[in-house]
């Protein structure tokens, strides 16, 4: 199971929606700061006596999300959000044959039905909701840069199998192999996709300088929001290399995945100190377990399998031959002793891993 968040564009609403919106979005904030100041027993209360011009799935799901916030002391804004029950998003379909998607919720005055940007991105998983394969969780409104927006969780099981009397064909597989120059390369019948890592360590330096001026200078409102910033960052990163390996892995009609297993790859590999202060190339600065999970469940909803493989030698051993090195190659190309081939070190450790040499991960 996956839980995933949509992000659709409202098609052009009018701007007396718009300004319900902001209206309902100001109403929301306030009424959220006053339950936030009551003592904890006092805030379950009910949406007729809470107060307010704002519709009661909007206040219930407001009190919900206050109550299960243990942290915070003031919010800056909160954005209205509706419960499954109350907001839905439905396709028409009109004369012409041509198809729209549409959501619909509660607002101050009624409830009102908005188009929304269904993106080719979009389509597949709202089919899923609609024919009962996904289970809808909560939405929100939220404003960006002028433009208003629905976020939709989904929660989407794998898919099921087919059961065929067909013989099964030997299946086609990515390997994948993680790093910090090259942060992953990706292999797959003699072709492969690298993402290189030069361009997001630069980023990566460029937020820790950031935060460590702010340190120094006690901005702690600034640190804040840079630390937000930079976790969006990466699980956008994330997020976007995900979906270049599952579509790499479909481009070539591959029907698994295997990656290595980096548990514990932090404590096992050595790095220098040097290596360690860099926030471009230390171990500890990248959540490779994030990336695999997107990876995960990208390739479930395609219908592709993961495996984990143990890591031991996949960079010490020719993918040809079979040859194993003592130590893993300096540079960025592995010559192999034996049969004298020569090939980029991270595409040798990434077939490497497609044909798991060490084994399958338990």
């Amino acid at each position: 199971m996956q839980t995933i968040t949509l992000r659709m564009k409202l098609l052009k609403p009018t701007e007396a929606k718009k300004a319900e919106y902001r209206r309902m979005t100001n109403e929301t904030t306030a009424l959220a700061n006053r339950l936030i100041g009551l003592p904890k027993k006092e805030r379950s209360i009910s949406s007729k006596s809470i107060g307010g011009d704002l519709p009661s799935a909007v206040k219930n799901q407001l009190v919900r999300d206050v109550n299960g916030n243990k942290t915070a002391k003031r919010f800056r804004r909160v954005w209205p959000a509706f419960n499954n029950q109350n907001f839905r998003v439905e396709k028409e379909t009109a004369k012409d044959g041509k198809e729209t998607w549409k959501a619909s919720f509660p607002t101050g005055e009624k409830r009102v039905g908005v188009p929304v940007v269904a993106t080719d991105y979009h389509k597949p998983y709202l089919e899923l909701l609609q024919t009962g394969k996904a289970k809808q969780g909560a939405a929100k409104l939220v404003e960006r840069r002028g433009e208003w927006y629905t976020h939709l969780s989904l929660t989407i099981g794998e898919p099921e199998k087919e059961v065929s009397s067909v013989p099964a064909k030997m299946p086609k597989i990515v390997g994948i192999d993680l790093g910090l120059i090259v942060l992953l390369a990706a292999w797959c019948g003699g072709l492969t996709l690298f993402v290189h890592g030069g361009p997001l360590a630069y980023v990566r330096r460029h937020f820790a300088a950031l935060r460590w001026s702010y340190q120094k200078n006690g901005a702690k409102r600034a640190l804040k929001r840079l630390g937000d910033r930079e976790h969006r960052w990466v699980t956008d990163m994330n997020h976007k290399i995900a979906r270049a390996v599952v579509d790499f892995a479909k481009k070539n009609g591959a029907n698994l995945i295997r990656l290595e297993d980096l548990t514990g790859i932090r404590w096992t590999r050595r790095q220098s100190r040097k290596q360690r202060q860099d926030h471009g190339r230390s171990l500890h600065h990248w959540p490779f377990f994030q990336l695999r999970q997107f990876i995960e469940y990208k390739a479930a909803l395609a219908g592709i399998e993961v495996q984990s493989v143990n890591r031991d030698k996949t960079s010490q051993t020719c993918s040809r031959c079979g040859e194993t090195r003592s130590v893993r190659p300096a540079s960025r190309w592995f010559e192999c002793p034996r049969c004298k081939r020569k090939k980029h070190v991270d595409a040798n450790a990434a077939e490497n891993v497609a044909s798991a040499i060490s084994g399958l991960a338990a």
